[in-house]
Parts: C-alpha cells; sequence; structure tokens
C-alpha cells in the first residue's frame, strides 16, 4: 500500500460498513501528517518539494492538524513566522494558499482574511486513524473479534511512523504527537483484546509485545502478554514479563504495578488465567 495516504482493502471495505464512520471512503484528497508530509488523490501523491515551499507546507500541516476548524489568521502567521511577521502578513498568507489551491485545487483550502481550515473532501491519515480505532472499539464491544483487529491492524499500520518529523522543533505539532500515542495504544490494547478472545494468543502476544516494547511502562499491554503467555502455556514468560514491569515502574516512578496486574499475576503463579470476558477491563 501507498503507506499513510490508502487504507488496506480489508480495513477500507470495514469502515464503508462500519458503525462509527463512513465518510473515509467519500474523501477525494488525504494529507499524510504521519512521515514527511504528503498529500493524494486518488492514485496521484505530491511529496516533499511537490507539495509546495517549507513554508507552505507548515501552512498545510497546521490546516490539518486543526482538520475542520478554522485557523484563525493571528494563528496561521505566528506559526509561520515565529521570530517576527514580515509586511502584509496576510497578504502572504494568502499568496501562500493560493499556490496550494493551485496546485491542488481551490476546494482544498477555504477561507479568506480572518482563517483557513481544509475543505470538507479533505481528509488525513490521524484522523483515518482514529476512526479505525474508534470503529475496532465498537466491534470489540460487541463482540465481534475478526472486524475489531482488521480495523485496529489498519490503523496501527497508518500510525508506523511519528507525525511530522521534519518539524520536529515545532512545539504546534506536539498535540499530534501526543495524538498519535494515545490511539496507537488504543489499538495495541483492542488489537490484543480481540484476538485473545477470539482464540488467537500467538497474534495476541505479538501486538502486546509490540506495546511493551515501545512503551514499558504500559500496565494494559502487559497483562495482555501475560495473558497471551499463559494461554500458550508459557507461564515462566508470562511471569517474566510481570518482572519487567515491575521493575520498570519501581524505577521510573517509584511505584508498584496496579492491583489488577498483580493479582492476573498471583492467578498465573497458582495456575491458570481466564481469557477475559467482554465486559473485564
Amino acid at each position: 500500500m501507498t503507506y499513510g495516504l490508502r487504507l488496506p482493502h480489508s480495513a477500507s471495505s470495514l469502515m464503508r460498513s462500519s458503525r462509527p464512520d463512513h465518510r473515509i471512503a467519500n474523501r477525494t484528497w488525504q494529507v499524510r501528517l504521519m512521515g514527511e508530509l504528503a498529500v493524494s488523490q486518488h492514485h496521484r501523491r505530491w511529496d516533499g518539494a511537490e507539495v509546495g515551499s517549507r513554508r507552505a507546507r507548515r501552512l498545510l500541516a497546521l490546516l490539518t492538524i486543526d482538520a475542520g476548524h478554522l485557523v484563525t489568521m493571528d494563528r496561521i502567521v505566528e506559526t509561520l513566522w515565529p521570530t517576527g511577521a514580515p509586511q502584509s502578513p496576510a497578504a502572504n498568507v494568502a499568496t501562500l494558499v493560493s499556490r496550494l489551491r493551485a496546485t491542488f485545487h481551490s476546494h482544498v483550502i477555504v477561507g479568506g482574511r480572518q482563517g483557513y481550515r481544509l475543505g470538507e473532501q479533505v481528509g488525513n491519515d490521524l484522523s483515518t486513524a482514529a476512526e479505525l480505532v474508534a470503529a475496532a472499539e465498537a466491534h470489540l464491544a460487541a463482540q465481534e473479534f475478526k472486524p475489531a483487529q482488521v480495523a485496529a491492524e489498519g490503523a496501527l499500520d497508518l500510525m508506523r511512523h511519528e507525525a511530522l518529523p521534519e518539524l520536529a522543533d515545532d512545539p504546534w505539532v506536539m498535540p499530534a504527537r501526543a495524538r498519535r500515542l494515545q490511539l496507537r495504544r488504543r489499538a495495541w490494547h483492542t488489537h490484543a483484546d480481540a484476538a485473545l478472545r477470539a482464540g488467537d494468543p500467538e497474534a495476541a502476544l505479538a501486538t502486546a509485545e509490540a506495546a511493551t516494547t515501545a512503551e514499558p511502562l504500559d500496565e494494559a499491554a502487559c497483562r495482555a502478554e501475560m495473558r497471551a503467555c499463559d494461554a500458550l502455556d508459557q507461564p515462566a514468560r508470562a511471569l517474566l514479563a510481570y518482572n519487567r514491569l515491575r521493575d520498570v515502574l519501581a524505577r521510573d516512578l517509584g511505584i508498584d504495578p496496579a492491583q489488577s496486574t498483580q493479582a492476573l499475576y498471583l492467578t498465573i503463579l497458582r495456575g491458570r488465567a481466564d481469557v477475559p470476558s467482554a465486559a473485564t477491563p
């Protein structure tokens, strides 16, 4: 697949019928935030300098992060010229917008002197990932385990890379990065839980281990890893996972694992842990 711009076929089909939102398939334009900024329409893609100048790319990234909301002219100017605005800043912004519209389409960016926003037909990979995570969680709650796994996999595939690495030093990018981390964590948890309930502990273990490797303090992922190991008749491996978590929590935060994590540890130590029911957090 073209990373960040097109959903895997299975996830795309799922989203057309998924209960949280079916709008993804109706968006003509897509902006990629995760990885190098890019824009696509159908089978065509613009990358890097093809999108526009560095300042034009910053403007498009800003509007995409605030997708659906009008970004005021004051905020745009402050973001594009943090050390001091030029003369006639609104005119300079209007020129950047005109160039982006000329490259893509007039309805990609709408607005005027009060501010600008993306058009209704413009989506982005971070919002798509959020909708896939919501779909996965809804399917899990309905005990539809395979659709939950497919939607979570689609979200994780979109979120493989950091948001806007070319703008790593810009504080206004941090909310997008924080959102990606939160969504990725939810997708990992949902996928591992769905795989366990579907009787696929190998898939659950792979997902849980990816989550704990990326975020060693993630207790929910550790519990999923422990349950998957126990389901695979590898209780010693489950106990080792618990010990790693306990050591990291003690070292970094000075706290013990949560009671639910300790209870699971004792259950595995004494015998067998049950796969959680649909109502178990």
